[in-house]
């Protein structure tokens, strides 16, 4: 069995035939995509005007080409040709200068920043989710670090440099970032920041705290988003908002870190089209294809994803059959956990939901802000397992009807090599196993690199078996998409 650096450059050997094969296809796709967006049920009719993109918004596209290019990989990318795919979605009439009779859109201003992936899409889809009950355009803008104007951030003063913010587009595919819905919905489609500025210089704002004043359950996401739908039902303004310094909608404090938060809106949130048609890009999906060989056996009958058409979540993100995802975060988690601890913080979303496996019961605390040892504990242990906790953990999962199967384990983590040569060497020790690889053991190109949080997830949604970390909003996405697509509940598993 390979494993470690040995791993690497073998698959890199691997792969150079393969990758080179889907590289050609990806080119046609992204072309493809580019100018359709993918969608089979989008045909152009000759009436349509050619899209004018004013030129103030072009150049920012150019600059940014222009400071991608001068780059040259010694800085991370800034992924202009999405952004400019963005620009030029149909439903973008950049001859209009204000709204169309009829047309209303809506914009989280105060949307999540400077916060993980994970943070980010949750909040992401539950916006888009409201603004579809709403029945206006859902306005998106992008995945972002910092918006002080600036290209690149330093993250977390690592000096470590990353995009400053990244088009959705880049991660994420579907109505969500403004493709076509499925038959049979009707609803405005949505558009790009960009586009809402130039139609709206003046926007109607609402603050998050005046809606939300006269709420009965304040952690009821199903109230939350009545009570906006109702407010924004009410305007006739086109241009509305939240405002920018009113925060999230929906928040970690209200929302997220509250165990039955999602439940009363479950039910309704799950067979919305941000959930039936969610999809990955196609660059996370040509990076989870050219890693194929991880998770997949030589002999496995699956085509690659890029050579798909689009379909739903269900149909398209299958399980793997085989495959067991484990997710061993570390870096800054080994403060984090213990900051889980001191403010008594419980599993995250739906890693909370009722039913799941390894339920978590936060410990009796007597003050917000501190915890006793024997707590502190008890949330390492969930939080930040040991070697030997791993160990024993995919033990006993193994030994599950669930794992019948299991020859392959893949391990989502930001730790560093060292510690997961010696991660791997103790769980060689579990069984005999096809592979052990982990998330740096994935080939990606330069533009993959920065978005392989998104790889991932897929990897982790579609596992046989996932043990993830239930404080962790990378697995809770992980897991809602699991729960929406069928998988069994007793396939998903945490420390």
């Amino acid at each position: 069995m390979l494993n470690g650096p040995d791993l690497r450059a073998s698959l890199k050997r691997r792969h150079f035939y393969y990758l080179a094969g889907l590289t050609f296809i990806f080119s046609i796709y992204f072309v493809f995509f580019l100018e359709w967006r993918a969608f089979p049920d989008f045909i152009s009719t000759p009436e349509e005007a050619e899209t004018v993109i004013p030129p103030e918004v072009q150049a920012e596209v150019e600059d940014s080409e222009a400071a991608d290019w001068q780059a040259v990989k010694a800085l991370p990318p800034l992924y202009s040709q999405f952004h400019d795919a963005e620009l030029r979605l149909p439903q973008q009439d950049w001859n209009q200068s204000s709204p169309a009779p009829g047309e209303k859109f809506f914009f989280v201003a105060g949307h999540t920043r400077a916060l993980g992936w994970g943070n980010a899409v949750q909040e992401h889809i539950l916006n888009a989710y409201l603004a579809f009950k709403a029945g206006r355009s859902f306005v998106f803008g992008n995945f972002t670090w910092n918006d002080d104007g600036s290209l690149y951030s330093d993250y977390e003063n690592t000096g470590k440099l990353i995009p400053s913010q990244i088009p959705y587009s880049v991660l994420l595919r579907g109505p969500i970032v403004g493709d076509r819905f499925p038959q049979g919905v009707h609803a405005p489609l949505a558009v790009s920041k960009s586009y809402f500025d130039h139609l709206c210089p003046t926007k109607l704002s609402l603050s998050r705290a005046d809606i939300h004043a006269n709420l009965t359950s304040p952690n009821s996401v199903a109230e939350i988003t009545e009570k906006w739908v109702y407010v924004l039902h009410d305007l006739d303004e086109p241009c509305v908002q939240s405002a920018q310094d009113s925060g999230p909608i929906y928040s970690h404090h209200d929302v997220f870190g509250v165990r039955t938060a999602l439940l009363d809106v479950w039910p309704d949130l799950k067979r919305s089209p941000f959930i039936t048609h969610f999809a990955w890009s196609p660059l996370v999906e040509l990076a989870f294809d050219t890693n194929r060989d991880l998770f997949f056996p030589a002999s496995s009958p699956q085509p690659p994803l890029s050579s798909q058409p689009y379909t739903s979540n269900a149909a398209r993100y299958t399980p793997i059959p085989g495959l067991m995802a484990l997710h061993v975060r570390r870096g800054d988690y080994a403060t984090h956990c213990r900051t889980l601890a001191m403010w008594s913080e419980d599993f995250v979303s739906v890693n909370a939901f009722p039913g799941m496996a390894d339920a978590f019961t936060v410990p009796p605390h007597a003050e917000w802000g501190n915890n006793t040892p024997e707590n502190v504990e008890v949330y390492r242990e969930r939080c930040l397992p040991t070697f030997g906790e791993i160990e024993r953990k995919v033990r006993a999962v193994m030994a599950t009807p669930e794992a019948r199967g299991i020859k392959r384990l893949y391990i989502m983590t930001n730790a560093q090599p060292e510690y997961i040569r010696e991660l791997k060497a103790a769980l060689q020790r579990v069984g005999e196993w096809d592979m052990i690889s982990s998330s740096r053991d994935l080939v990606l190109t330069w533009e993959e690199k920065f978005v392989s949080q998104a790889v991932d997830q897929l990897i982790a949604q579609r596992a046989q078996v996932l043990i993830g970390n239930g404080f962790s909003t990378l697995t809770s996405n992980a897991v809602m998409m699991r729960i929406a697509n069928g998988f069994p509940t007793y396939s998903t598993r945490f420390w």
